[in-house]
């Protein structure tokens, strides 16, 4: 074998260990410095179906959710999110497959930064990074399937609920437990009609990544110190406010990033994936588009010829990509 087939062999076999160590069995989280993110009650669709954040280590400025805040200090623009005051952005989406229709509903939170370092390696290390839910609902407003993926694109899990028909499900799909890129996650949300059940999801301190998630009740939720988010539309990430009266982009708006979040470069990703992924940027959080004309591809697969069909702003076209018959 020659010298460069090695490298290449031991750089996969480098990224593969970082990916999937730790698999365990994740257990409820441990209450000391941790907090339960939700928002007030209400009947409104996107509310009743939030899901709530538990976030470990919450001491840590980077571990919590935030908000994007923007300020001008020389003549530039400075785009950060604060983590002092928590906000989830929303978005309300209807798609037709050729079975029936749909309502998606998007949740969208964003983090400081994953911290930089060797001990513990991060291969996600940049700053203003971000994480997606998307509820798929029936006509009757019954959750159907849970897409989680970080806003780069990276770390895509589904998660069907008890109201999906199976024959729905990817060939192969049980019931039980998946590992997902090292997490260990459900493959099935079993919802009851009895009292209210709240999706309950559980943040990994540092990456952010979800370790689990379950259908937890109010008495559960009671057990941890709440921290209140608000709720603003997707749009208001393209609508800062800056010190003067005037707004700007958590996006860039021009040039060879348009369509990426402000100051998410992710320097590892470029060394390690970026070329055999083909994509120099691979890593970086980016806007999703309602639609394949909005905003820039939201690849879920890192194969270069399967952008398109892996783009989430087609979501037809993607859960057909992964196996999901809606």
């Amino acid at each position: 074998m020659k010298l460069h087939q090695y490298f290449l062999q031991g750089i996969g076999l480098l990224l593969l260990a970082m990916l999937s160590s730790c698999a365990t069995y994740p257990e409820k989280p441990f209450l000391q410095n941790s907090r339960l993110y939700s928002v007030a009650e209400s009947q409104e669709l996107l509310d009743r179906f939030i899901p709530a954040f538990i976030i470990e280590e919450a001491d840590k400025d980077y571990n919590r959710i935030g908000t994007p805040v923007a300020l001008t200090r020389k003549n530039l623009v400075e785009v950060s999110v604060d983590p002092d005051k928590a906000t989830v952005y929303t978005d309300v989406q209807e798609f037709v497959s050729a079975r029936s229709s749909y309502i998606n509903l998007y949740y969208r939170v964003h983090f400081s930064k994953v911290p930089f370092g060797l001990l513990p390696f991060y291969l996600g290390a940049g700053e203003n990074v971000g994480l997606l839910v998307v509820i798929t609902l029936d006509q009757q407003t019954r959750p159907l399937l849970y897409t989680l993926v970080h806003t780069c694109g990276c770390y895509l899990a589904f998660i069907p609920t008890s109201h999906l028909p199976k024959q729905s499900w990817p060939k192969g799909w049980r019931e039980g437990r998946q590992t997902v890129y090292g997490e260990n996650l459900p493959t099935l949300l079993e919802f009851s009609s009895g009292s209210p059940q709240k999706t309950i999801l559980h943040i990994r301190p540092a990456t952010h990544r979800v370790k689990n998630v379950w259908l937890a009740g109010e008495k559960e939720m009671r057990a941890f110190s709440m921290i209140y988010m608000d709720r603003k539309p997707f749009s208001a990430l393209e609508n800062i406010e800056l010190q003067d009266g005037a707004t700007t982009s958590f996006y860039e708006t021009s040039g060879s990033r348009q369509g990426y979040v402000k100051n998410s470069e992710k320097i590892w990703e470029r060394l390690l994936i970026s070329w055999w992924a083909l994509d120099w940027r691979v890593g970086e959080d980016k806007k999703l588009g309602s639609d394949t004309n909005d905003g820039i591809t939201f690849y879920t697969s890192l194969k270069p010829w399967a952008r398109e069909e892996s783009d989430m702003r087609n979501f037809p076209s993607f859960l057909r990509y992964w196996g999901w018959e809606l």
